[in-house]
């Protein structure tokens, strides 16, 4: 019985942190692996808004797509593919990126957001910034529980 519990501790640990890591394909299919930390060391955005699915106003904490890029050193495609960890999938424009500036948020209100809380990360556009961005097809966008990124 002991041999499963600790089978058991192992397996959830093994679950969060995977979870931690974001995954980036290149043009190629390259696999790129990125821990928190690694996406914590690069330059931070931080974006004010209100959501949907979040009562209030929110704080979310993360890095633009661009930034993930240029520290890789690859080129963005016209169309990146989001892929959450329940395999949903969308496909965002590279202008989004360019006139928008969606990050890929990893705190919530300076927290660390779990998996229940749609973490470990949400891709977030400034909403209440861009009035014209609060429609279902941008919403659709905001994939979280991101566990790859297919350039």
């Amino acid at each position: 019985m002991r041999t499963v519990f600790l089978f058991m501790i192992w397996l959830w640990s093994f679950s969060i942190f995977a979870a931690s890591e974001l995954t980036v394909f290149d043009h190629s299919g390259q696999k790129h692996g990125l821990s928190r930390d690694q996406l914590l060391s690069l330059p931070q955005t931080e974006i004010t808004t209100t959501l949907p699915w979040v009562e209030g106003l929110t704080v979310y904490s993360g890095v633009t797509l661009q930034t993930v890029l240029e520290n890789m050193d690859l080129p963005i495609s016209p169309k990146v593919t989001f892929v959450a960890l329940n395999d949903y999938k969308i496909a965002v424009p590279k202008e989004d990126f360019d006139t928008y500036e969606p990050i890929i948020a990893i705190k919530k209100n300076g927290e660390f957001m779990s998996v229940r809380e749609k973490g470990p990360y949400w891709l977030i556009y400034p909403l209440s910034a861009n009035p014209e961005t609060d429609t279902p097809d941008f919403h659709a966008k905001m994939i979280w529980q991101i566990r790859d990124i297919h350039l």
